[in-house]
């Protein structure tokens, strides 16, 4: 039996074991030590399995996502997001629609310092969904809101699509940042145009708050509030912008500045303090582990030469147009069934070297993936979003289908704009 025929097997026996509902940093990891030990032996795969997961997780970019995700969790945990929210309910909460237009904005900010669509996610629906519903917001509005506004956070810098993307592909996560920062406006942008046409189609599905009085003395004062989040993100951009740092080290720096601003605004407690930091060796290690997994699934896949195969069939697709195409047709599939890591983890190994042969820019490359991560969070039935918000909640799965779909369709809009100019993605890096 060829090396191919063996990568082939892997890679449809992974899919088996995640329909399983087996984790997929272990799946990864034991088809990639069966794999490596039926083409050369066992105490070969060993060796390799030791070697590469050492090498990997003392890798100093790892640290990038220990760091980001400690930033993020402080942010979260501490409070400090919620003063976003209620900052932007001040300025737009008298517009029809405004609350989720706040939403929008929030996330949009929140992300800067965040990198997780999911934090992202889950802290809209404990701030600005509790307010909409109040406010008489039609659910299918309001869930579906928080649940796309989630996605912002895995565009905007810091992003953990990014970081994986350029662990995966040794890119630098510096450019990666950059790259995805216009790209987040204008999906902020996009998103907001979506409520807009969506409360004056539908006026039923949010009220009309035009004689809400907010006084501008009160806008300017609710500013106050959000200079920790602000000074956060002037450092983070900046630094790298400027290349005083690189991602790793603004990640420390994040870190840190996120500790010391909690604790001078008083929201640093030794509760939070243990539950962020539980949360992140929570995410951090199941990320590192999936990362580990990966490495190994790679290297078996490598020696299989199915990317080489893989990337010899996809040059013979003559149109680059229906290249790119085909490889976000095949995400947008994957997402309904699969959850995002493990189709990203799955597939670049694979769509990486096509790219190249293809001469993509790969800082360019790994947006658009990103993009295609974003849409698949919430891409009925699997999208993680989804199920995120309507867990939090409690608005029906069915509902949020319902209301996710004016949403969707603005980011396969976002996405054709990625694609159809690039630079919306390089003019900053």
């Amino acid at each position: 039996m060829s090396n191919v025929i063996y990568g082939v097997i892997a890679v449809i026996l992974l899919l088996v074991m995640i329909f399983y509902k087996i984790w997929i940093g272990a799946a990864l990891a034991a088809i990639g030590f069966i794999g490596y030990a039926i083409i050369y032996s066992a105490d070969k795969s060993l060796i390799m399995v030791a070697s590469e997961a050492f090498s990997q997780i003392g890798n100093y970019s790892f640290a990038t996502v220990i760091l980001f995700t400690y930033m993020g969790c402080i942010i979260a945990g501490t409070g400090l997001g919620d003063d976003l929210f209620k900052t932007a309910d001040k300025w737009m909460g008298r517009l029809r629609g405004g609350v989720a237009i706040a939403s929008t904005v929030s996330c949009g900010i929140f992300g800067a310092v965040c990198g997780s669509s999911t934090a992202c996610a889950l802290t809209m629906s404990k701030i600005a969904y509790p307010e909409m519903h109040k406010m008489k917001y039609d659910d299918s509005l309001s869930a579906a809101t928080v649940a796309a506004d989630g996605t912002i956070g895995f565009m905007i810098p810091p992003s953990i699509g990014f970081i994986m993307y350029g662990l995966i592909t040794e890119n630098s996560i510096s450019k990666l940042f950059l790259a995805g920062v216009m790209p987040g406006i204008v999906q902020v942008i996009l998103y907001i145009l979506v409520i807009a046409v969506l409360v004056r189609k539908r006026p039923d599905w949010a009220p009309d708050n035009s004689a809400r009085v907010v006084t501008m003395k009160e806008k300017i004062a609710s500013l106050k509030t959000t200079w920790p989040i602000l000074v956060l993100i002037l450092v983070i951009v900046f630094g790298l912008y400027g290349g005083i740092f690189t991602a790793t080290e603004a990640g420390a720096i994040g870190a840190v500045s996120a500790l010391v601003l909690a604790a001078v605004t008083g929201k640093l407690s030794k509760k939070n303090l243990k539950s962020v930091t539980v949360d992140t060796a929570k995410t951090t290690g199941q990320v590192v582990l999936l990362l580990v997994g990966a490495y190994i699934f790679s290297r078996f896949l490598t020696i299989t030469r199915l990317p080489e195969r893989m990337t010899e069939i996809a040059m013979g697709i003559s149109s680059p147009v229906l290249l790119i195409s085909a490889i976000c047709l095949l995400y947008i599939i994957l997402g309904m069934f699969l959850d995002i890591y493990a189709i990203t983890i799955l597939t670049i190994p694979i769509l990486y070297p096509i790219s190249v042969a293809a001469g993509w820019n790969a800082i360019w490359f790994g947006v658009v993936l990103v993009k295609l991560m974003q849409i698949g969070m919430v891409t009925p039935p699997y999208g993680t979003n989804l199920f995120v918000t309507s867990s939090a909640t409690g608005v029906p799965l069915k509902q949020l289908y319902k209301g996710s779909v004016p949403f969707l369709l603005a980011d396969i809009v976002h996405l054709i704009l990625i694609i159809a100019i690039p630079q919306m993605s390089l003019m900053l890096v």
